[in-house]
């Protein structure tokens, strides 16, 4: 929550507990905006005073944190990790040397069928499964991830509000007027007379794009911002991140710094743990080790849909330490079956039937199948991509936005069809199952044959390994014949046109394409291997100029899949010409 504050002003104001996590804590979260500049002063709101220091006899001498990190929906998990949340805080409870919290570091949903019950919008809001559920597990406190980010910020704030019964922080999220009414830079809890501070920092990659102002800044300058007025009202202070383990990390983009950069960053002595997400990294499996160590600061992550959890302990006396981590295997705890009775059943009832519901037929073509998506995708036309490429670009007109054509790469379609089968809400949703943006780019005559030209040297070709290397596929308007050559540095892009017109080299027309927001956002690994290789570097579609359109590109294909009785031929799904493949 930003308010309206005089520059370098933050307000404290009194927080609630999750009262099935840690009841008995007092709550202090921080208002304002700590990307603006260097905060240097907090000021209390009327009736909250700051957290007093008790002398070391006074308050618990051990912090048990409990987290995990990247659940991505996966709610079939949560009777065990509600289990042990529960048994942990039961075996500490008549212990008043130990302090528990749990905290969970982001991505929430994203990816998995049970995004189906958060709807569009905040009209057709369901629930969101993972939030509910944290609420009742008795988790303490959570960050927003970049997929927590790709519901939009107006359904985000819904989901909060309705659902999240602990403090969601985001010190470096702004201009989002719905997300600072239920966001906070930083909280203090004090647990059995320990006060533990807390910043949210959420990676700025892989960040879906969305109308209105919302930016999500460097989170190093939010961090340096806030750190020097808050560490005097803490005990212990931990980040909470979800900005992925390193420049270095490859499992997912990190962009400006990641926590190994951050813990590098900061002044010795002043941040006890960063507790991480974001790249689906198992960290401290064996215990502590010491290459998670960086700047004297542990760095703690668990994987990725809740398959493990962590625990840290942290000595509180005249210095602070961690003493322990480790991870444990989700699946190895008990299972609490009254919570999955209560709580998880009705939610799995809802999914079932959501994504039980037929929309159509999928055509007898081989060319929707798993196997096609996976072993020929890139590798020529695909009647499968001419279905979603025609389908964005009659939606995109049809909401007024006049496009010349649409395209898009693999990341578009991430499963197969069953050919011949019925088609139903889940297997459109495995097929699309992030709620990417729909965007639209501008490029010229010379641009646009300069694209195809690198597309031409993305093709697979014959025999190679199959990986994403962001190979386009394109709406009907365009048709070119792609010419292998000898090598991959020799393929070319020719007889191009659009909409039956050649390409010409000075012309000032200009292309407006539609497309998805995350168009290769997985293919940098490959382009930064052949950036060494190919005469040219690989085109760079992120400087070209680009528009929001406020759609999301599943929406648009669910709309043309209604309108023409499922994936069928006479919706798109059919080869027609437009590229050829030629030796």
């Amino acid at each position: 929550m930003t308010g309206s504050f005089a520059p370098g002003v933050m307000r404290l104001v009194r927080g609630r507990a999750n009262p099935n996590g840690a009841s008995d804590a007092a709550l202090s979260l921080l208002c304002g905006d700590a990307t603006a500049g260097r905060v240097t002063e907090i000021v209390p709101a009327k009736g909250v005073e700051f957290p007093r220091r008790l002398a070391p006899h006074m308050r618990a001498t051990r912090l048990t944190l409990l987290h995990f990190n990247d659940f991505h929906g996966r709610i079939a998990l949560f009777p065990r990790l509600a289990a042990w949340l529960q048994a942990t805080r039961r075996q500490h409870a008549a212990d008043p040397r130990v302090a528990v919290l749990a905290v969970t570091a982001g991505d929430e949903s994203g990816g998995n069928l049970s995004d189906l019950l958060l709807g569009h919008d905040p009209t057709g809001y369901q629930a969101h499964p993972t939030f509910r559920l944290y609420s009742q597990a008795g988790v303490d406190l959570g960050v927003p991830g970049n997929h927590d980010l790709d519901l939009g910020s107006p359904l985000l704030a819904h989901a909060i509000s309705y659902e999240a019964r602990f403090p969601i922080l985001a010190a470096n999220v702004t201009g989002s007027p719905a997300l600072a009414e239920c966001c906070y830079p930083a909280a203090i809890f004090v647990v059995r007379g320990v006060r533990v501070g807390f910043i949210g920092l959420t990676t700025p990659a892989q960040v879906q794009p969305e109308p209105g102002g919302r930016r999500v800044t460097d989170p190093m300058k939010a961090a340096q911002n806030l750190i020097p007025a808050l560490r005097p009202l803490c005990d212990v202070l931990v980040i909470l991140s979800h900005l992925g383990l390193s420049l270095g990390s490859r499992s997912a983009v990190v962009e400006g710094a990641g926590d190994v950069e951050l813990a590098a960053s900061l002044p010795p002595g002043v941040v006890h743990l960063i507790v991480g997400g974001h790249t689906h990294t198992a960290l401290n499996e064996g215990g502590l080790s010491a290459e998670n160590i960086v700047n004297g600061i542990p760095i703690v992550q668990a994987g990725k849909f809740g398959q493990l959890v962590g625990e840290v302990e942290i000595g509180v006396g005249e210095t602070v330490e961690v003493t322990h981590a480790r991870l444990r295997a989700t699946i190895e705890l008990p299972e609490d079956e009254a919570f999955a009775r209560a709580h998880v059943a009705p939610l799995l009832a809802q999914v079932t039937a959501r994504s039980g519901r037929v929309l159509g037929a999928v055509a007898p073509d081989e060319d929707l199948s798993a196997d096609a998506v996976r072993t020929r995708f890139a590798a020529g036309e695909s009647a499968f991509a001419n279905f979603v490429t025609d389908a964005l670009a009659a939606r995109c007109r049809a909401a007024g936005h006049p496009v010349d054509c649409a395209m898009i790469d693999a990341t578009s379609i991430n499963a197969g069809l069953r050919p011949s089968a019925a088609l139903t809400v889940g297997d459109w949703f495995n097929v699309m199952p992030f709620a990417d943006a729909v965007c639209l780019l501008r490029l010229t005559d010379p641009e646009l044959a300069a694209l195809l030209a690198d597309n031409a040297r993305r093709v697979e070709r014959p025999g190679e390994p199959h990986t994403n290397r962001g190979f386009l596929h394109f709406s009907a308007g365009v048709r070119y014949t792609i010419r292998l050559g000898p090598a991959r540095a020799a393929a070319t892009a020719e007889a191009v046109t659009v909409d039956g017109q050649p390409l010409a080299a000075s012309s000032e027309r200009i292309f407006l394409i539609a497309t998805t927001s995350f168009l290769r956002g997985t293919a940098a690994a490959w382009e930064e291997h052949a950036a060494a290789q190919l005469p040219q570097l690989p085109f760079d579609l992120t400087a070209l100029p680009r528009d929001l359109t406020g759609l999301r590109v599943r929406d648009l294909l669910l709309e043309h899949i209604a309108a023409h009785g499922g994936v069928l031929a006479a919706g798109g799904a059919r080869r027609d010409g437009r590229l050829r493949v030629l030796l």
